[in-house]
Parts: C-alpha cells; sequence; structure tokens
C-alpha cells in the first residue's frame, strides 16, 4: 500500500512538472516565432527581441537601424502596458502592414515607431504622411 502511495505520489508529481515544462515553453515559442517572423522586417533580430520584450513587460523599448548610406536611425518609446503574445503579434503584422501601404518594406527606427505609437512617416517621395499607431504609448 505504501509502495503504490508513493507510486501514484511520483506519478503525480511527474506530470506537474511535465505540465509546468509545457506551459514554460509555450511563450518561449511564442517569442521565438515572433523574434523570426519580423527580425528582417524590424531591421534585426536585436531590434525586434527589443519590440517584443519591451511590448510583454510594458518597458522601455529602443529602436536602432543602419540605412543604405550607412546613416542611423534611433527611435525608442514605451508601451502604455504590457501586453500578450497575441496582441503583440496583431500589433506587428499591423505596423507592418500600414507601412507596406506606404511603400515602406524595411523600415527605419522611426518609421517603426509611427507605425507602432503614430506619428509622421517619410516616404520615398520625400512626402511625409501621419500614421494613427496600432498600440498606446505610455505617457
Amino acid at each position: 500500500m505504501k509502495i503504490q502511495r508513493t507510486f501514484a505520489a511520483l506519478l503525480v508529481a511527474g506530470s506537474l512538472a511535465a505540465s509546468a515544462a509545457i506551459a514554460a515553453d509555450a511563450p518561449a515559442g511564442d517569442f521565438s516565432r515572433l523574434s523570426t517572423q519580423y527580425a528582417g522586417w524590424a531591421g534585426g533580430k536585436s531590434n525586434v527581441d527589443n519590440l517584443i520584450t519591451g511590448m510583454r513587460s510594458g518597458s522601455s523599448i529602443t529602436l536602432v537601424t543602419t540605412g543604405n548610406g550607412r546613416g542611423v536611425s534611433l527611435a525608442g518609446f514605451t508601451p502604455a502596458r504590457a501586453m500578450s503574445y497575441g496582441e503583440i503579434s496583431t500589433a506587428l503584422s499591423g505596423a507592418r502592414q500600414n507601412l507596406a501601404r506606404m511603400g515602406v518594406a524595411q523600415p527605419n527606427a522611426e518609421q517603426i515607431q509611427a507605425a507602432l505609437i503614430g506619428g509622421d512617416v517619410e516616404v520615398a517621395s520625400g512626402a511625409s504622411r501621419q500614421l494613427a499607431g496600432v498600440i498606446v504609448p505610455r505617457g
């Protein structure tokens, strides 16, 4: 009887540990999927990882891109609140689509910021267009 209880306790503990491991892997999988999906668009892995981490935690985000002429573009903002991975995916997808409609396939840091929180975007012709943004910034 004692052996059966010990075995049952070990079985339950093992299942709980396995469930915790599976739950812990799910967000990492979401992070990795989003990072892979948007790295090229966001100007590199460090930028997209900063975006995902900042939006997930509601903390400060810094973006740095280098253009064809080696010009550096720097932008930063803080989301108003922490977001779920689904909300982050929707926000990044919406920002990418809004910029693509304006002819911007490889945005710089300022264009990504404007697409996410709103602002002016300079397009290839040199004209400036206003975007509403897809998330609310803090402040």
